[in-house]
């Protein structure tokens, strides 16, 4: 009777994986590097797919192509071991850019690694939808997460960043917890990649909110929002200027990236 409650238990497995892209000018961004997340994911997991690597990219590139969109969103799904690729598009309105969004921690903590794969990009968002449930301050656009011992993790839907004066450094510098116990974004580390191109200092390091609440800067990103500026987080006002100095740059940096990305993949062949 063990064996097959245990068996059973496993033929259950997870819910499945995604991975969610966007194009620009019809190319789809850093898609290498989200089929590498999307392997990594299911391989962590125990999901199999049936599908090798370069029958995914076609599939995603001739999803794109029928649907006549050069400015897309992309939802790579895996579940029942069946991928399949949803295209629609998402915007985001331009005050929140302008004005920054309200973020508040939740009381719900961030599944640790021992008890799960939160570096994993999984369909069981259980953590997100407590979080969710969780009542927030009217207006608070995300929820940060902290880890069973406080430090900041991630939102539900984006990696973190601050922005701030640290001792020996002539220059604010930009931190973000380290990829442990959260998911590693692709967007976060390409955010990284573009500060220190520009010669912004840029340091992993465990994170708490009492660093959040006295930053000069924070802002939030993900596939979707690029990156997002906050500017109160449980009621604190962060930094005196939305958005910020480093983050104003790092958006530039960020913007001339993606145009140098587009247009080697271009030049690659992609379409």
């Amino acid at each position: 009777m063990k064996e097959t409650v245990e068996a059973s238990l496993l033929d259950e497995g997870p819910t499945g994986i995604f991975e969610s892209l966007r194009t620009y000018d019809g190319v789809i961004f850093l898609l290498e590097e989200h089929l590498d997340r999307f392997f990594e994911s299911a391989q962590s997991l125990g999901l199999r797919i049936l599908e090798s690597r370069s029958t995914l990219r076609k599939r995603l590139e001739r999803a794109l192509a029928e649907s006549g969109r050069k400015k897309a969103f992309l939802r790579l799904s895996l579940v029942d071991e069946k991928p399949f690729v949803i295209v629609t598009e998402r915007t985001h309105p331009a005050e929140i850019y302008q004005k920054g969004v309200r973020l508040k921690t939740s009381a719900v903590k961030r599944n640790p690694s021992q008890a799960g794969f939160p570096e994993a990009k999984s369909t069981s968002c259980m953590n997100q939808i407590l979080g969710t449930l969780d009542p927030a301050p009217p207006g608070s656009y995300e929820i940060l997460f902290l880890s069973q011992e406080g430090y900041l993790t991630e939102a539900r839907m984006g990696n973190l960043f601050i922005v701030t004066v640290l001792a020996g450094h002539a220059s604010p510098v930009l931190l973000t917890p380290p990829p442990h116990g959260l998911l590693n974004g692709v967007t976060r580390r390409f955010v990284i990649k573009c500060a220190r191109s520009g010669k912004i200092p840029a340091e992993e390091k465990p994170l708490t909110r009492h660093d959040l609440f006295n930053a000069e800067e924070a802002f939030l990103t993900n596939t979707s929002w690029e990156i997002l500026p906050i500017r109160e987080v449980d009621g604190r006002k962060i930094g005196s200027e939305i958005p910020g100095r480093v983050t104003r740059k790092l958006q530039a940096l960020f913007r001339e990236a993606v145009r140098r990305e587009i247009r080697k993949a271009k030049k690659n062949g992609q379409s």
